[in-house]
């Protein structure tokens, strides 16, 4: 291996971001993928590890160059600093993809396994492990990338994880296929395909009672104004004008932290003033307890304008919303004076809902990339709704990828999503993860479609992440039998 090789995989791993949203060039995801299997396959499993790292490195550098636009413009953060910190942030995420060819190269090395085999199960595993460890980060799975592809189909059957191994395991069959110009990975690649078609008109969930109306409301208000005391005034006039334009629904949904007060700060006067009769409205807001701050939402049902349902968010984003590693990184928060990082998450499950008819699994911003946790947290909800402010990534890739994130949440759990966001875009997507409207980015708008509830439970909401168990399965399988022929 030199440098040559090292730069030929980060330039593979860049060349991948193309593959996801807004580009949505998933052949790329095939293609980037049995470019690496061709430079580890036969490389040492030191060399493997560089050139999965290096993988990641161009992957990431692309994929979540948009921490920059968060540290920086809103931040505060110098140029240097704000380079140091993408630079790092994007090599703590590249030693996943580099973890992943090391446990294939080592495995296939150590035990006489066979690398083309073990590779997909060791890509599952790297990016389940980044998915929890450090708090997570599961950003750019490479099964989002076939969102618009067959592939999708096998979400609510294994989820994210499912369909990032069948992606990796396509790629693999194309090396394998022009490497060893063999016909049987041609024809077991026509039968994933076959598959996936055959699946892709299961009805995993039935309707669950009449339609809906919902509404979502996209203010676009300025982060730097919306937090000023003279402007609060005006960001709640504009919530009320907007959304008195959409008095046929039964429910309007406004993104997270819309209203710039504490809840308790609300009252029946206040929701009888800001919202038109009969309709319920779900909306981001803070919320204090006396002790710690909450970034939360409150769903007041119409009818009953005296009580607020309240969500406090679970997961929260790191230096973000709460600052971790205080006795490293003390001097750095003090230097950026930071806004809303010193937030305290919530546990446990939090139902809210109007009446029977709407049953709301919500999440706020980045929770919705977290599959596990929303299908663990879902309870009987039959709408999904996501509220976030994404004018924190500016005009990036970031609100892109995360329009995945939430068809990707709407095909594993089979219920339709919702999701409103301050700067856009504002997204309605149907229980099979396609796509039905989007507002644009950066302006003030307002949007409502009829949405269908949805009941019951996909193979996914039931068995979770059994791919990943599979996989650390078929890997430690190997370690174990070498152990035990050491022991003897």
């Amino acid at each position: 291996m030199n440098w040559k090789t090292c730069l030929l995989s980060v330039a593979l791993g860049a060349l991948s971001v193309f593959a996801f949203a807004p580009f949505e060039i998933y052949i790329l995801a095939f293609l980037t993928i049995a470019g690496l299997v061709h430079l580890t396959r036969s490389a040492t499993v030191k060399a493997s590890a560089i050139l999965g790292f290096s993988f990641g490195m161009g992957l990431y550098l692309g994929g979540v160059s948009w921490v920059y636009v968060s540290l920086s413009t809103y931040g505060g953060m110098p140029l240097w600093m704000g380079a140091i910190a993408v630079i790092g942030f994007a090599a703590l995420l590249a030693v996943f993809t580099g973890l992943s060819t090391l446990i294939a190269s080592w495995a296939a090395r150590r035990f006489q396994c066979n690398f083309l085999l073990l590779f997909p199960f060791s890509w599952v595993v790297g990016e389940w492990c980044r998915s929890w460890v450090l708090t997570g980060f599961p950003w750019l799975d490479f099964g989002y990338t076939q969102v618009p592809a067959f592939l999708f189909s096998w979400a609510p059957i294994g989820g994210i994880y499912l369909v990032s191994f069948l992606t990796i395991a396509l790629a693999v069959l194309l090396f394998h296929g022009i490497n060893a110009r063999s016909y049987r990975s041609p024809i077991a690649a026509a039968m994933v395909l076959l598959v996936s078609i055959l699946i892709s008109g299961v009805e995993w969930t039935e309707k669950d009672g009449k339609l809906i109306t919902v509404g979502v409301v996209q203010a676009n208000i300025s982060i730097d104004e919306k937090w000023l005391e003279t402007m609060r005034k005006q960001a709640l006039d504009q919530y009320q004008s907007l959304t008195a334009e959409l008095t046929t629904v039964d429910l309007v949904v406004w993104p997270e932290t819309a209203i710039p007060y504490y809840a308790n700060q609300t009252d029946e006067r206040f929701w009888k003033a800001m919202v038109p009769k009969d309709v319920s409205v779900l909306a981001g807001i803070l919320d204090h307890d006396g002790k710690n701050s909450y970034n939360s939402a409150v769903l007041n049902c119409a009818g009953n304008r005296a009580e607020n349902q309240l969500y406090r968010k679970r997961h929260l984003v790191p230096f973000g919303e709460y600052q971790p590693l205080q006795f490293l990184f003390s001097w750095v928060f003090e230097y950026l004076s930071l806004p809303m990082s010193d937030f305290a998450k919530w546990e446990g499950l939090q139902p809210i809902q109007c009446g029977d008819s709407i049953r709301v699994g919500l999440s706020i911003c980045y929770e919705d990339a977290f599959a596990n946790e929303y299908r663990s947290h879902l309870g009987e909800a039959n709408v999904l709704v996501n509220i976030s402010e994404d004018a924190w990534f500016g005009d990036s890739l970031a609100p892109h990828q995360r329009k995945q994130f939430a068809q990707m949440r709407a095909r594993e759990l089979g219920r339709p999503m919702v999701r409103s966001a301050n700067s856009g875009p504002s997204l309605f997507i149907d229980h099979h993860g396609q796509l039905l409207h989007s507002t644009p980015q950066f302006e003030v708008a307002i949007a409502s479609r009829d949405v269908q509830p949805m009941t019951g439970h996909t193979p996914y909401m039931i068995i979770g992440n059994w791919i990943v168990w599979l996989a650390l399965l078929v890997i430690f399988t190997p370690v174990g039998f070498g152990l035990l022929r050491k022991g003897r």
